[in-house]
């Protein structure tokens, strides 16, 4: 009984990270092919990049690949400290206290969309003569 369940723990397991991987190679692909563009992951509205959208960023990486790491060197999913939780909280505040602050002044400053890059348009073949 014991076995079964740890067989099919192992199943899902697997399953999950074939899931994942599949996930992440369609995300690059469209990454690679200009179908997800991300020229505008941390910048803001008007083109200016945005700290607090960096910082976001880049401390909730550093916190999951911690995870990722802690529980394939222990082999069990470690418990997250309030430390941590506090600190994420923290960064994500400051991404909202900027976005609030951006909003409250918007009447004051042009925004651009955010558009995607132009396409160069096709030119039409030459004929020869």
């Amino acid at each position: 009984m014991q076995n079964a369940m740890t067989v099919v723990a192992d199943l899902c397991e697997i399953l999950a990270c074939l899931f994942l991987g599949a996930l992440s190679l369609i995300l690059l692909f469209k990454i690679v092919t200009d179908k997800i563009d991300l020229e505008w992951l941390i910048s803001e509205d008007n083109g200016h990049a945005s700290m607090s959208r960096f910082q976001l960023l880049i401390f909730t990486f550093v916190i999951a690949i911690s995870f990722v790491k802690l529980t394939e060197q222990f082999g069990k999913f470690p418990v997250i400290d309030n430390g941590v939780l506090t600190l994420l909280g923290i960064s994500a505040s400051t991404y909202a206290v900027g976005k609030g602050i951006q909003k409250a002044g918007s009447d004051r400053e042009t925004v651009a969309p955010n558009a995607p890059k132009p396409t160069k348009p096709a030119t039409p073949a030459n004929p020869a003569g």
